[in-house]
């Protein structure tokens, strides 16, 4: 049973990332046309930011009764507010974005890709801090001196929705070190996501389309890649579940060899996926910097918030530098390389403890 299928589709350099689930029939059609697909996702973000601000007392006074019946009932922090919130702080954002956007991109081509780029900045700022501030959150950092410098390979850990605001808020906004993107064309229904992740050079993977042509749009992606900047991707491809590890690394282990023991001992990451990062390390020698988080866990999707253990909660992170020296050459080992170095990940999210605790 083959466990690593490769990344797929077309992009729009072209543009695309590897995966678990697959677009099929009218909606890939929809996908695959930026037109098509905004003249969808951009008057249902504004309809749904109307609504929800007409709404809003309503969503409010309701929200606070079924906030006040679960405190009393299992002193359940508050987060039927927080989460209507942070919804409408969202669409407020892509509400102000989504046109300027527009306005920038009829500037000069580098002009235009200059303020893309700290728009993209902004809006990344706005979301985490949205997200801080609501669910008060403690983040920590260690070994943040260890980023620069560019270039360099980022592979970040992925366990929640909100996850994906951190490596772009410490590369970027910390250092100046802009990011290429690897990541799933799915995200595309985002619109102001959309507008400036096609304007900017990343990879956006269709998975259910040619493997070739997706793992060349990630090699031009990096040979493009000036020296000034990083290139970004998330080797377990999906958000980290137990459900999931478990599938997984099953899966792996099943392969056998060295790669399979080394998942089999994974306890709260999943199995690499290793076409993308391979083809990236391929292209071109890059230092990789690696992303290890904790708590975000077990919030991989909205309902997962809904549980209220995100309220108050303290977000480690780690970032490791690993010299290009330091990689093996020959890709069979550079896979196993792959799995040991996310064995480090795994140790290290399981010091932090237990969500929650």
């Amino acid at each position: 049973m083959r466990y690593d299928p490769e990344p797929t589709g077309r992009s729009n350099h072209s543009r695309g990332d590897g995966g678990y689930e697959q677009t099929t029939g009218t909606a890939r059609i929809v996908m695959n046309h930026a037109w098509s697909r905004r003249l969808i996702t951009i008057p249902v973000v504004y309809l749904a930011f109307l609504l929800m601000t007409l709404l809003l007392p309503v969503i409010l006074i309701a929200g606070m009764a079924i906030d006040g019946f679960r405190w009393i009932a299992s002193r359940t922090p508050a987060v039927s507010l927080r989460m209507a919130a942070f919804g409408w702080v969202y669409l407020l954002g892509e509400a102000w974005a989504t046109p300027v956007l527009a306005v920038i991109g009829l500037l000069p081509k580098e002009r235009s890709i200059a303020a893309t780029y700290r728009l993209q900045s902004v809006w990344l700022h706005w979301n985490l801090n949205t997200v801080r501030v609501l669910f008060d959150l403690t983040f920590t950092v260690d070994g943040a001196s260890e980023i620069p410098p560019p270039p360099m390979l980022v592979l970040s850990r992925h366990a929640s929705i909100i996850d994906t605001l951190l490596p772009g808020h410490y590369t970027t906004d910390a250092f100046g070190i802009r990011l290429r993107y690897v990541l799933k064309k799915e995200l595309l229904v985002d619109p102001a996501l959309d507008i400036a992740g096609n304007r900017l050079p990343n990879v956006f993977v269709d998975r259910g389309g040619d493997t070739a042509s997706e793992l060349g749009s990630i090699r031009d992606l990096v040979t493009t890649m000036p020296d000034n900047e990083g290139v970004l991707i998330y080797p377990e491809g999906t958000r980290y579940s137990e459900a999931k590890r478990i599938k997984f690394t099953g899966r792996v282990s099943e392969q056998g060899g060295a790669i399979g023991e080394i998942a089999a001992g994974y306890r709260r990451v999943l199995p690499p996926r290793t076409a993308g990062t391979l083809e990236i390390l391929s292209a071109r020698p890059l230092d990789v910097v690696v992303l290890a988080h904790h708590g975000f866990d077990g919030f991989a999707e909205v309902r997962d918030i809904w549980s209220g253990g995100l309220v108050g909660s303290t977000i480690a992170m780690r970032f490791h530098r690993i010299p290009n020296e330091a990689i093996p050459a020959d890709e069979s080992d550079r896979k196993t390389w792959l799995f040991e170095t996310w064995a480090d990940v795994d140790r290290w999210v399981v010091a932090q403890g237990v969500d929650g605790d």
